[in-house]
């Protein structure tokens, strides 16, 4: 990993977020400012998705800071100004994005379908007298919600995803940049109404309507599709599903900030509580006055979390740059195949399970210090939650995934004859045989070529961990490969191999009686986990200071006790 540059630092430690941080109560406003701030002083008037690696240290920097900031800046520069560059925006809609003057924001969801953008109500027809669009919300159900777009002052610009009908046929799910409100208030035909606070995560929520809202031709992000003066529809896609399909790839640019930025707060985590841990003193019945980290079950708890926290930015950063390639000109109907979105969507899950335990870890070794915002666990566990759901419900991308390994042509189960011995063959053999296992069933109950419902349905926790000993696979891979780099100073070398054993006994251990049953692991191998885990802890201890540093936050961001 390399370090910050002194100049993004130094940014996100001036006056502006110091008097931000002095604040007795957040400004509801305060992100939006925090984002036209940095623009100001990132002094970029193209957009900064075109430099990843700056891009990724702007998000990664505002989550430490401030988690809203992070969620203002991830829809804004990736779901809007992202979306708008790969679906082919107007340059000065685009522009003006990127400048600032409109704020980005991303409208998918609605009340009746909770988390799916696959069964989209609000439509769009097409009037080909005026070519226009008329946007409209049909029933309640239809509604957008949530979307922090509830505070006045602030002019919106949202990528509004809806049924597109032209030519008096359904043309599939597609995507329209429109004006939500000024800084005057709502536009016309738009129905802004706030939801009540949420002390997760506070912002803007807001609900959404549509009203017979005109949208112009050119704002419609056409992506290679047309229609032309005669009302003949064009589309380089094969058809409705392809197109929905391809809208709904959109999420890409939100996993690709949601890893980052997780990533992030999971190492300032770990790096504020083992600052913490090393000058906080303890009165212990046996030993007397003693700092915290001297006790194992602090060690266990920290040494855990800096693993998680480590294997996330492993994860997160092979996931950013295929998350926002833009080829020149836009996509124009192309995108990540079936097989990288899965990937992508799977790393958006392996981080923010692993961000949560870590983050929980350190509050807890915090103690009740983990709870105020004062010090910001309390803030990045708020972020955690909300991700559990947001870009993706964790739960519905798992079973996704597990579906297409079972059906789809693109994935083959793994052979651990060819990885190298140790953690990588065992993981390699569950996920085999878990994936033999649901196929096997799926296959016993197959009726006339067709998986029937009552199948599947029986066999969704089967299915989980299967997506789920996949994702575990793939990150110790992914750790494994990184960690082991020629690249990799020599001195750092014996902290990242014992950071790498503890991370995979602590995937291992849940799953222990599984691979006794299979006669993976032996009951004496078992038995020695807890032992194998404390002492790889306590040969950490005389190298907290480095795996701090291994961690790569500035001190000047952390609010350490």
């Amino acid at each position: 990993m390399a370090p910050y540059d002194s100049d993004l630092t130094e940014l996100f430690t001036d006056a502006f977020f110091a008097r931000a941080h002095r604040a007795d109560t957040p400004s509801p406003a305060s992100p939006y400012l925090g984002l036209r701030h940095l623009q100001s002083r990132l002094g970029a008037q193209r957009p900064l998705l075109a430099d990843h690696a700056r891009l990724r240290a702007v998000l990664e920097l505002s989550a430490v800071t401030d988690p809203r900031l992070f969620f203002a800046m991830f829809l804004h520069h990736c779901m809007a100004v992202g979306v708008a560059l790969d679906f082919g925006a107007p340059p000065e809609d685009v522009a003006d994005l990127a400048s600032g003057r409109w704020i980005g924001a991303a409208l998918m969801n609605e009340i009746g379908h909770g988390n799916s953008s696959s069964a989209i109500r609000t439509r769009a027809v097409f009037d080909p007298a005026a070519r226009e669009f008329v946007l409209h919300t049909p029933t309640p159900e239809a509604t957008k919600r949530p979307v922090n777009v509830g505070l006045d002052g602030f002019a919106r610009l949202a990528v509004v995803s809806a049924l597109l009908r032209a030519g008096g046929a359904d043309r599939g799910t597609a995507l329209f940049l429109v004006p939500l409100r000024d800084e005057d208030g709502p536009c016309e035909g738009v129905t802004i109404e706030p939801l009540a606070p949420t002390p997760l995560l506070p912002m803007d929520y807001a609900k959404v309507r549509f009203d017979q809202v005109r949208v112009p031709y050119r704002r419609w992000l056409s992506d290679g599709a047309s229609i032309a003066a005669d009302g003949s529809f064009h589309d380089p896609l094969d058809g409705p599903e392809a197109r929905t399909g391809r809208s709904v790839g959109m999420s890409r640019f939100a996993w690709g900030a949601v890893t980052a930025g997780l990533a992030a707060v999971a190492r300032a985590s770990a790096a504020l509580a083992l600052t913490h841990a090393r000058h906080r003193r303890t009165n212990d019945r046996l030993a007397g006055d003693i700092a915290a980290i001297a006790h194992l079950n602090q060690q266990r708890l920290l040494f855990g979390a800096s693993a998680d926290a480590l294997a996330t930015t492993a994860v997160a950063r092979r996931a950013t740059a295929r998350s926002w390639h833009i080829p020149p000109g836009g996509g124009l109907g192309t995108g990540p195949s079936a097989a990288e979105m899965r990937t992508l969507a799977l790393s958006k899950v392996t981080v923010a399970v692993l961000t949560d335990r870590a983050v929980s870890r350190c509050r807890t070794a915090c103690g009740a210090l983990g709870f105020f915002s004062e010090h910001q666990l309390i803030d990045y566990q708020a972020l955690t939650t909300a991700f559990q759901s947001a870009g993706g419900d964790n739960r519905l991308i798992l079973l996704d995934a597990a579906w297409a390994m079972v059906t789809a042509a693109d994935y083959l189960p793994p052979d651990e004859e060819s990885a190298p011995s140790g953690w990588p063959r065992l993981f390699r053999a569950r996920e085999r045989l878990l994936h033999a296992e649901l196929a096997s069933a799926l296959r016993t109950d197959d009726q006339g070529g067709a998986v029937r419902f009552e199948s599947w349905n029986a066999r969704t926790e089967l299915a989980q961990r299967l997506a789920e000993a996949h994702a575990t696979r793939t990150t110790a891979e992914a750790l494994r490969d990184v960690w082991c780099a020629a690249e990799v100073p020599e001195a750092a070398r014996p902290v990242l191999h014992d950071l790498y054993r503890l991370h995979c006994l602590e995937q291992t251990a849940p799953h222990a009686g599984w691979y006794l049953a299979h006669g993976m692991l032996v009951p004496q191998q078992v038995l020695a986990l807890p032992e194998r885990i404390n002492k790889i802890c306590r040969r950490l201890v005389p190298h907290v200071e480095a795996l701090t540093e291994l961690l790569e936050i500035p001190a000047e961001l952390l609010r350490v006790p």
